[in-house]
């Protein structure tokens, strides 16, 4: 059986309250790029007040398949919608082998403890993160970059003054 790649199936798939969400969401410019990954689009979903939505969406043969770090019950949130549809309107070349970006070839501790700490509240997720970035650099350095900040001056540079 064929699966049709569209924004009719993609509203089909999808319903008409996701749809309308995700059209918020493209309506305030998200997501502002899409990356082609895995045969299938990537990018990240921004909401007023919220941190971004990592989302991954591809297309296998029983139809759309997504991932995103939000917390929604749907195979299909808004932001997957959102990403979707950009997707679509940028011409994407989608793969019929799309591989999501959870690969099950992580290290089974990593996956592990992904698993835990996707249980956390987010607020304690991210007090956990700051915790061990505020006493190691390196942490620091990976948070500031994961956020799109630059990384503080150290003592030993100069601040221009």
């Amino acid at each position: 059986m064929a699966v049709r790649i569209d924004i009719d199936a993609l509203r089909d798939a999808a319903g008409v309250e996701v749809c309308a969400a995700a059209d918020r969401l493209t309506d305030s410019g998200q997501p502002a790029e899409v990356v082609p990954v895995g045969g299938g689009a990537s990018g990240l979903v921004h909401e007023v007040g919220r941190p971004p939505y990592e989302v991954w969406v591809g297309v296998t043969a029983d139809g759309f398949t997504a991932e995103c770090d939000c917390t929604t019950e749907t195979d299909l949130c808004a932001h997957a919608v959102a990403l979707t549809a950009a997707a679509l309107a940028d011409g994407l070349a989608w793969s019929s082998t799309a591989t999501p970006q959870a690969d099950p070839a992580v290290d089974p501790r990593v996956a592990e403890l992904t698993v835990l700490a996707r249980g956390l509240p987010a607020r304690r997720l991210a007090a956990l993160v700051a915790e061990w970035a505020a006493t190691d650099p390196v942490w620091e350095g990976a948070l500031r970059a994961q956020a799109g900040q630059p990384a503080p001056l150290t003592a030993t540079e100069p601040d221009g003054n």
